[in-house]
Parts: C-alpha cells; structure tokens; sequence
C-alpha cells in the first residue's frame, strides 16, 4: 500500500473507538519515531501584518501555557503545546518541522508514520487497523488521535508539532472530543501546485504516490478537505502562514518569527 492512501485512510468515521496501551509493541514502535531536539536558537523577525499579528498573539499564548502559573495569569500548566502543521504535499512540511525541533525542542509526530509503525508492530490493535485498510474500509479517526496522544506521553515533553492533522474536519472534531483541548496554533505552509508538482516529482524517494496522476488526486484532496480545516481556524485567527515558495532558509526565516515565544 502506498503511503498516500495509507495516510488518507486516517480520516474514518468518528463513530468507533480505539484505546492504544502504552504497554503494547505498537507503543514501543511509536517511542522510536518520536524525535525531540534541545536547544534554542534567536529567531528571525515577525513578518507584518493583521494576520501575522493575529498569529503572533497566538504563538505567545501557546509560550504562556508552558510558564509557571505562579508567575501570575491562570494559564493551564498540564497542557501540552500543540501546533498542527498543515500544508499541500510537497509543500515543505517536513524540512521545516525538523529545523523547529533543532531549534525550538519541539517533538515533530507525522500521524502517517505513527499510522504506518501501529500496522507493523504486530500488535492486536495494529493488525485490526491493517486488516481494515486491507478490505477497504475507513479507519476511525479516534485510532490516529489515540496513536498521537500516546506518542506524546512517550516522549516525556510538552511541545508538539502534529505534521499532516488534521486532514479533514472529521480528524479535528475527533481530536477536541478525545484529547479535550485544541491546538495552540496552525502552521500552514502555503505553496502554488505547479511548485509542489515540481518538488514531488524531483525528490526521487522512491515513493509510489510520486507520480503526477496521483499527486493532482492529493491536491484534489487537500483543497476539497485539509483547505476547510484551514479556513476554520483561520476564522479563529489561530493560522500562521507561511509562503513557502522560496528556499528552504528564506521559509525557516518566516517561520521562526511565530516560534519567538520558545526562543
């Protein structure tokens, strides 16, 4: 199976429940994908602007919840940062994500990769997922989450960048009702599909979904799902966008300036 439409099948039904033990070999598997990084770095100026300065109030708010609540203000101490990462494929996500963890001491998740590790660990539950996609039908969006919320725990910090969720609005609701909280922020890497075309079919990693038939059915499928999620929080002025339609360090130069909190 491809990992597109193994990605893709993360988005089921709201209505079924899966509970993913931190004792089972498909935690033990999830330990290994989570990856955390000390140290800070200075971070680059806010670019401006009313969106920008909507993103920058939600990028302190997300700092505040990590302070000691004695300092003064009544932020929630037990809550995890959490930043949802979104963007076409191909639009740098994952480059990025990994200059935040270096940075920042964020922990990058893909819900893909923890979807991916929880069908091969063996596990019950893992096999119950693989024999689902394998009949076609739709995972149930609480299995992702719970993969999320337990590789969190695993990791033992408090700030989270979640790449690729939620992809639709079936994921986010899944996400308020079985985490109960909602993300700090979005980082949304916006990018011009013939750009993203152009990544995708040059980066030569072997992957299946790499050809352009299938890469036009993915950006179908972000516009028509992953876009409406955007547009929501959007209304929340919680989406920090980034263009990402330059080098890879002019991005990182945009996107540093709404992680100034952590700095």
């Amino acid at each position: 199976m491809d990992a597109r439409a193994t990605q893709e099948t993360a988005s089921g039904s709201t209505t079924a429940t899966a509970t993913v033990s931190s004792t089972t070999a498909s935690t033990r598997a999830v330990r290994a994908l989570v990856s955390g990084a000390a140290g800070m770095a200075a971070s680059a100026a806010l670019a401006g602007g009313a969106a920008s300065a909507a993103c920058a109030d939600a990028g302190a708010r997300a700092g505040a919840s990590g302070e000691d609540a004695s300092a003064g203000g009544s932020v929630d101490v037990t809550r995890p940062t959490v930043v949802f990462v979104l963007g076409g494929p191909g639009a740098g996500k994952g480059t990025q994500c990994a200059n935040i963890v270096r940075d920042f001491a964020f922990v990058h998740l893909s819900a893909g990769d923890l979807l991916r590790a929880h069908m091969k660990s063996g596990s019950p539950e893992g096999n119950m997922v693989a024999e689902m996609i394998k009949q076609g039908q739709i995972v149930p969006s609480e299995v992702t989450v719970n993969l999320l919320l337990d590789a969190m725990r695993a990791s033992g910090k408090d700030r989270f960048l979640i790449d690729g969720f939620p992809r639709n609005k079936e994921n986010r609701d899944a996400w308020e009702t079985t985490a109960g909280y909602d993300c700090d922020f979005v980082l949304f890497f916006d990018c011009p599909e013939d750009v993203m075309t152009k990544r995708l079919l040059g980066r030569n990693e072997g992957r299946t979904d790499d050809n352009i038939e299938t890469i036009k059915k993915r950006f179908v499928t972000f516009r028509e799902s992953s876009m409406p999620v955007i547009e929501y929080y959007d209304k929340l002025n919680k989406v920090c966008t980034v263009n990402s339609d330059q080098a890879p360090e002019e991005v990182y130069a945009q996107t540093t300036g709404f992680f100034s909190k952590f700095a």
